[in-house]
């Protein structure tokens, strides 16, 4: 089917909260997104994707 702009945005928004375990709106922060690029991350000051789990990685490893 079409779909509108809108319809794409709340999808898109359903999506990202459910990966986030979080139900409602108002429980997402900053901590819960990643920047895909690392221009992205420059711009909006959310971390990139490749550091964003990197010291628990790491720990995992090290251990």
């Amino acid at each position: 089917g079409i779909y509108s702009v809108s319809q794409k945005l709340q999808i898109g928004l359903q999506q990202l909260m459910a990966g986030a375990r979080k139900w409602r709106v108002d429980l997402m922060t900053r901590k819960d997104l990643a920047a895909l690029t690392e221009e992205a991350a420059k711009v909006t000051g959310i971390p990139y994707i490749m550091d964003t789990y990197k010291e628990e990685a790491l720990k995992v490893i090290d251990a």
